[in-house]
């Protein structure tokens, strides 16, 4: 179960965590490699498992790191657990194109490790990026940020062509106030086609939009006086425990991602 990988992480440290993710990488015989990384004086690991020799890939990521004072279940080892299920679906598969499976350090303190695996693998060759942040609370899929430099790209349009066809329920989503992930830094690198994809109750879905056009001082407000959308609160919070996650949303998310390495399997980009 994916959520027995998530609980693995909960409560643990930083350094614990990264020991545990390359624990259970290699007890199931997944080959990665590690980049190890000095930024503004920080040190940090990035863990990469490569899949397929082509030269244009994909990446997929998620962060291992967690907020301080916080077990880190849905942020991010919802994430951890997703992906590491996806490299096991696509070991098994023919890859028309290399993916990369990303999971990436020092997010919670300024995505310092994306920064870090840019800085020295550079953008070339690379199709799209989708990063994982908070999959495993909720039964409908959030696409964010969704905004002009990316509205348009390949990362938006196949991911909307899977889900439609799979019939899962989805928003797209603009900049979340005071919210960010590792797509982040693709995009203020230049690379447009970079996408976050997190999981949200359907239900919430109006209190969520009025969430995210809200500006970041009645945010702020809102989020101390307990008024935001649920998911929100357990967010960064001594709360944020695998207890409130769901297996059937974590390999929703796998499901989603494997269907769209599929998908650009036949697209030529």
């Amino acid at each position: 179960m994916l959520l027995e990988i998530v609980r693995k992480f909960e409560y643990k440290s930083d350094f614990e965590r990264l020991k545990t993710l390359k624990q259970i990488l290699k007890s199931k015989n997944i080959k990665f490699m590690e980049q190890n990384y000095k930024y503004f004086g920080f040190s940090g690991t990035n863990i990469i498992v490569d899949m397929g020799k082509a030269k244009k890939h994909i990446i997929l990521s998620g962060h291992f790191d967690a907020a301080p004072g916080s077990p880190g279940a849905n942020d991010d080892a919802s994430a951890i657990a997703t992906l590491i299920d996806v490299i096991q679906k696509l070991k098994k598969l023919r890859l028309k194109n290399k993916v990369s499976v990303v999971f990436f350090d020092d997010e919670e303190i300024g995505r310092f490790g994306s920064i870090s695996y840019i800085k020295e693998f550079g953008l070339k060759d690379l199709i799209v990026v989708y990063h994982l942040e908070l999959c495993g609370y909720g039964d409908s899929i959030g696409l964010w940020p969704v905004v002009e430099t990316n509205k348009d790209s390949y990362a938006l349009k196949v991911i909307e062509q899977v889900l439609k066809e799979k019939n899962i329920y989805f928003e797209k989503v603009g900049q979340l106030p005071a919210f960010y992930g590792d797509d982040l830094s693709f995009r203020e690198a230049g690379f447009s086609h970079a996408l976050c994809i997190s999981v949200a109750p359907k239900k919430d879905k109006e209190a969520i939009k009025r969430f995210v056009k809200g500006d970041l001082l009645n945010v702020m407000f809102d989020y101390y006086a307990g008024r935001i959308p649920r998911m929100f609160q357990l967010y960064h919070s001594p709360e944020d425990k695998s207890e409130h996650l769901s297996e059937e949303a974590l390999k929703m998310v796998s499901d989603v991602l494997v269907s769209v390495v599929l998908k650009f399997n036949k697209e030529n980009l």
